[in-house]
């Protein structure tokens, strides 16, 4: 706001400079034409200072004391003449923030609605934790190692569901999770179905990349619940991990009865549905798996944006492909940087 007084200032001072000239000209004598040329010009000079340049001026200050008290307003947007400077980078930088403003927002609302979901089948997790290690320490000293080993994983998988150390994880820390959550089903379902990790010698630095957390396990969930419990033995599910210049793109595939067109479509349509809201539907899928296919969607789109996401291939009677699409080398600092931005 400043500037714009020291603006005006300076254009006023210019223009009363200018009509010193003037009044100093007509003083020293002159004909009685060239007077009026000169008056004419001088009215002419006014006009346009007050019109082009002054009335402009005011006309952007108070827009962007508008942005700042946040009133913002696109009437008034376009009724700021275009050759004021840099007002074209202003207001892409006004929707830039306003864009922020609503993802941080949205993101806000997600966390909440997720975290409420959990909460209502949520037990006390010290007590959880506590019998769990109570039961593995009774089979251990009756020597029953598998028993022991299932209730391992089972207390390591609910302590890094429930835990609050963040919504970002390594890849690592998530496929470990994996592995356990999978020792469960092999014993429940009596190793009707194996899994396989596949990432080539040149990706392995993914492992040490940050993905959001709680991202897989839902799709190994629905690849067993929806594909696989049918099967009687020979049931696969492989983790591919590929990584691109600017992507890793996470593959869960299942050879179980797939899905037809019609509900891939309906599938697919409900992922990338923008409603943030969880209908009926998904609602349901919930108390089966965890997080369903749609959150997770959004949940990725939010944190990285709308080029990454979830993707669902499938041919009946031959199983089914989840692509997860995320970026490769995702920094934490790049996400915190970005919340001390909004927060700034």
């Amino acid at each position: 706001m400043e500037y714009m007084k020291k603006v005006k200032k300076i254009v006023w001072f210019i223009f009363g400079l200018w009509v010193m000239t003037i009044l100093w000209i007509i003083k020293s004598g002159c004909p009685e034409k060239t007077f009026i040329l000169i008056f004419v010009l001088a009215a002419i000079t006014l006009t346009y200072v007050l019109l082009v340049l002054i009335k402009p001026l005011d006309m952007f200050e108070k827009y962007i004391k508008d942005c700042l008290e946040g009133e913002l307003d696109e009437k008034k947007v376009r009724n700021i003449p275009a050759n004021i400077p840099f007002l074209y980078q202003i207001s892409q930088l006004m929707e830039k923030y306003a864009a922020l403003k609503t993802k941080k927002n949205t993101a806000q609302i997600f966390d909440k609605q997720t975290e409420l979901t959990a909460l209502q089948s949520q037990i006390n997790p010290h007590f959880l934790y506590n019998t769990l290690e109570c039961i593995r320490g009774q089979a251990l000293l009756d020597d029953t190692i598998e028993i022991a080993k299932m209730v391992e994983a089972l207390s390591s998988f609910f302590r890094y569901s429930i835990s609050k150390k963040g919504n970002l994880v390594t890849l690592r820390d998530e496929l470990a999770n994996i592995e356990n959550y999978m020792l469960i089903q092999r014993y429940r379902f009596n190793n009707r179905f194996s899994m396989e990790i596949i990432i080539d010698e040149e990706d392995e630095a993914a492992y040490d990349f940050l993905v959001p957390r709680l991202i897989i396990q839902p799709v190994i969930e629905n690849a067993i619940f929806h594909g696989l419990e049918e099967r009687m033995e020979d049931g696969i599910v492989s983790i591919e991990v590929i990584v691109t210049d600017l992507d890793m793109i996470i593959t869960i595939s299942d050879n179980g009865k797939g899905i037809g067109c019609e509900e891939l479509e309906e599938l697919n349509n409900r992922i990338n549905a923008n409603d943030m809201e969880l209908d009926d539907k998904n609602k349901s899928n919930q108390i089966n798996t965890g997080i369903a296919l749609p959150n997770i969607n959004r949940r990725i789109r939010l944190l990285f944006g709308k080029e990454y996401g979830v993707n669902v291939y499938s041919t009946l009677g031959k199983g089914t492909d989840v692509e997860i699409i995320i970026p490769a080398n995702y920094k934490r600092e790049e996400h915190e940087n970005e919340e001390r931005a909004f927060e700034n």
